[in-house]
């Protein structure tokens, strides 16, 4: 496999299951879950593109003296980005309640047989 397919498919998998656990930790709607494969090939985009901006921050010696530190690097950029878009999109598709019905007492009438009448 090309190397450079193989560390594409290496982040997709970091930002989606990233991007997952974004999902799940907010209790996403079911909708969240039909879009998740599509934003998340577009968070990893914006990742890779973020990161070859960043790069050009480090000096230049780095990435000879520490590659790995760089690749790590790489990797936490995607996943930062995929759980706070996960996160995001889990908070715009949760389900929404009823403010007033969370702050009302619920109601204790256990519904049973009818006592009898006082005739």
């Amino acid at each position: 496999m090309n190397p450079q397919l193989q560390q594409l498919l290496i982040a997709y998998a970091i930002t989606a299951a990233a991007m997952l656990v974004g999902l799940l930790l907010m209790r996403a709607d079911a909708r969240a879950y039909w879009r998740w494969p599509v934003y998340s090939a577009m968070v990893m985009a914006l990742g890779v593109v973020t990161w070859n901006l960043l790069r050009n921050l480090v000096p230049a010696q780095w990435a000879l003296l520490h590659p790995g530190a760089l690749y790590y690097a790489a990797l936490a950029v995607y996943a930062v980005f995929g759980i706070g878009i996960g996160i995001l999109l889990g908070r715009l598709t949760r389900r929404k309640t009823d403010p007033e019905a969370s702050t009302q007492e619920p109601q204790m009438d256990i519904p049973g047989p009818r006592p009898p009448p006082n005739d």
